[in-house]
């Protein structure tokens, strides 16, 4: 690759094939990125440091007591590739701020070094791109899909934005734990972008870590935003020590929105494919003890198989605490749930009707009266006076607090680096498996592993994270034909799981039904999901073992219009469906239709889609068309409390459905079809 190094007396520049960059002499931070024949897209705002360290507590952003220092720079090459490090001064740090330049993209990484003489406590890292606009103000455009933020946000709105502020509904109707951000790459691809498609061009920004997540966040000054990614790293450093953290990719793309995202998916590897089956499955999740045992569910079987649900998900039958996933006695099943023999029994009973049998199995922490605090006390996680550390610790950063990865407030956290405990784990899950010829796993919330301070240097308080995910690969080499299903949907699930429960959609489409978006832009939003990565490992859900906790308003609408609604469009969509107990209760009017339509259509779940696929529809109205070679399905959902009209001036057929009233009038050049309030259908052609 050709390049270019040349100094101004403000700026140090390089020139590559594809990137002009410019770093300042003053501070170090990117001030210059742009490809050569477009604009410079960065500097719209006051000098900030491209880089700040949080040190001796959550919230010592050291920025905020000193200023960052422009030191020297450095280029060199990796495998022919031009590397240009920027060594800054910060506090007692010297940072390493590396830029490696990839083709079409920017690889980024920061290096740590302490120069004090004393430990340092490191609690977080912010890795950010500052003062980004593309384009025209008016037509720029910000978007960040699988979180909850607004799809097609404008810049105006973006700019708005404030760290210390928790979002507004307009910048993010599904605000999960008060953050519009979900951590990456653990639940979240953590993707950001800015854009103006008529020009065209495309800013792209994700964070990739093996160890630990980055919470993205955008920071605005009222013209421009800066990107942003907290790093959930905490640590000892060591005088003279130094410490990489994690990989900030960017890319400027002369492509429209959300093309760009091909260069995403270009470099986000996803080892493990999709479950071949989970496309065509519809899964039933539920607790046995809520059933009265496995034998009272073992007898009701057959009434799901004729739902056509064929895959069962079991919440853990061990003791358990006072929440389903704390672990109390992992060789002890709960009384509530049966003995082993009822156990096998219901399983003979699911094989014999051709269903699937998956475990939940719970990784995080143990209740307080679990025997093992008292057995194994070795096995937690300790704060630095010697502490078990108990619940969401204060002093986690932030993407450690987030919704689905902190442990309720009495929960006891494991020690992954542990190998004892790890080896434990594996076997009991593996006797598990064998003792009742599981057929696979759902492995809850995996991340993010709580810091552990008592140990010191050379490992990391937030070290464990990884070995999570390693000793799930060790089972599944084990028993290789084991399916895994995970609660967490981000792209480092797909390095242990075929498929995983899509959380930040099921938020959308609650906010759907509160007409905090509108059908458009969820639309929008799922268009934009499924540039991300296969649309085969997402599913669906209205309702699970913890929305009374991270989505009351989901439980609250069981049974009702709305909820019908939503079961249409999640099946529309393509999200495969998961009931959970008590659901096909409530929902006894639709849901078995909508399935029975599911299992009977294979274009719902193979079909090619296209979005808003009436354009005469009105706004409340929501449709969505699957095509699989000659047969065309189009799914239309009224959200309107009253009847809606359509004109629809290509040839519709029969109603598959024939639930909900509908008449049909010819006008002109088409027909006038009338939707009932909250009415669903759903037509051939």
């Amino acid at each position: 690759m050709q390049y270019e190094l040349y100094e101004q007396s403000d700026q140090i520049i390089l020139r590559t094939d594809t990137y002009e960059l410019g770093w300042s002499t003053e501070n170090g931070v990117l001030v210059r990125l742009q490809q050569h024949d477009s604009p410079n897209i960065l500097g719209f705002g006051p000098a900030i440091t491209g880089i700040d360290i949080a040190l001796g507590s959550p919230t010592g952003w050291i920025t905020t007591q000193t200023f960052a220092r422009y030191i020297w720079h450095r280029l060199s090459m990796q495998e022919h590739r031009p590397v240009m490090t920027i060594i800054i001064g910060l506090g007692p740090l010297k940072l390493f701020d590396h830029y490696r330049i990839d083709g079409e993209v920017i690889e980024r990484w920061i290096e740590i070094e302490n120069v004090s003489g004393d430990d340092l406590r490191l609690y977080g890292v912010r890795m950010i791109v500052p003062n980004v606009r593309v384009g025209d103000p008016h037509r720029c455009t910000f978007d960040a899909p699988g979180n909850s933020v607004r799809p097609r946000t404008p810049l105006t709105i973006a700019a708005g934005q404030d760290r210390n502020v928790l979002p507004r509904r307009f910048f993010a109707p599904g605000l999960r734990g008060g953050s519009a951000f979900e951590p990456s790459p653990t639940q979240g691809a953590g993707v950001m972008a800015l854009y103006d498609n008529e020009l065209p061009l495309t800013l792209l920004c994700w964070y990739i870590g093996d160890d630990e997540a980055a919470l993205p966040y955008v920071m605005g000054n009222g013209t421009a935003v800066s990107l942003a990614y907290e790093v959930a790293v905490t640590g000892w450093l060591r005088s003279e020590q130094r410490l990489r953290v994690g990989t900030q990719w960017i890319g400027l793309q002369r492509r429209s929105w959300p093309a760009a995202l091909a260069v995403y998916r270009a470099r986000t590897s996803l080892p493990q494919p999709p479950a071949a089956w989970l496309r065509d499955a519809i899964l039933y999740v539920t607790d046995l003890r809520q059933h009265g045992g496995a034998a009272v569910l073992a007898a009701q079987l057959s009434e799901l198989k004729a739902l056509g649900i064929d895959t069962l998900c079991i919440l853990p039958w061990h003791t358990v605490g006072e929440r389903p996933h704390l672990i109390g006695d992992l060789e002890r099943i709960d009384p509530a749930c049966g003995d082993q023999v009822a156990i096998r029994q219901l399983i003979e009973t699911a094989h014999h009707h051709g269903m699937r049998v998956l475990l939940d199995i719970a990784m995080q922490g143990c209740a307080p009266d679990s025997r093992y605090l008292s057995e194994h006390p070795e096995w937690f996680v300790r704060d630095d006076a010697g502490a078990f550390v108990i619940g969401v610790p204060t002093d986690a950063p932030a993407a450690a607090r987030h919704p689905g990865v902190g442990l309720p407030t009495n929960g006891y956290h494991f020690d992954w680096t542990r190998t004892d405990w790890r080896l434990y784990w594996q076997q009991w899950v593996i006797a598990q498996i064998d003792r009742f010829a599981l057929d696979g796993l759902r492995i809850i919330a995996p991340y993010q592993a709580a810091p552990a301070w008592i140990r010191r240097p050379p490992l990391r308080a937030s070290s464990g994270t990884a070995l999570m995910v390693q000793a799930l690969r060790e089972i599944i080499a084990a028993r290789p034909s084991l399916s895994l299903l995970c609660t967490l949907s981000g792209p480092h699930s797909a390095h242990f799981a075929g498929g995983w429960f899509d959380y930040p959609s099921h938020h959308m489409l609650i906010h759907l039904a509160m007409r905090r978006i509108t059908p458009a832009e969820w639309c929008a939003y799922q268009t934009d999901y499924a540039e991300l990565y296969p649309a085969t490992y997402r599913i669906g859900f209205l309702e699970m073992h913890d929305t009374a906790d991270c989505n009351p308003l989901a439980d609250g609408l069981r049974g009702s219009r709305l909820v019908q609604a939503l079961w249409a469009v999640m099946l529309f969509s393509g999200l495969t469906p998961a009931i959970w107990n008590g659901q096909e209760i409530a929902d006894y009017y639709l849901l078995p239709r909508l399935l029975d339509l599911w299992r009977r259509e294979p274009a719902l779940r193979h079909g090619t889609v296209t979005y808003q696929a009436l354009a005469t529809a009105p706004v409340e109205v929501l449709t969505i068309r699957r095509t699989l070679g000659e047969r065309i399905l189009t799914g239309v959902v009224n959200f309107n409390a009253l009847p809606s009209h359509v004109l629809i001036t290509e040839p519709l057929g029969n109603d598959l459905l024939g639930i909900f009233p509908c008449s049909r009038e010819r006008r002109g050049v088409g027909e006038v079809v009338q939707l009932a309030a909250f009415g669903v259908y759903c037509f051939e052609g």
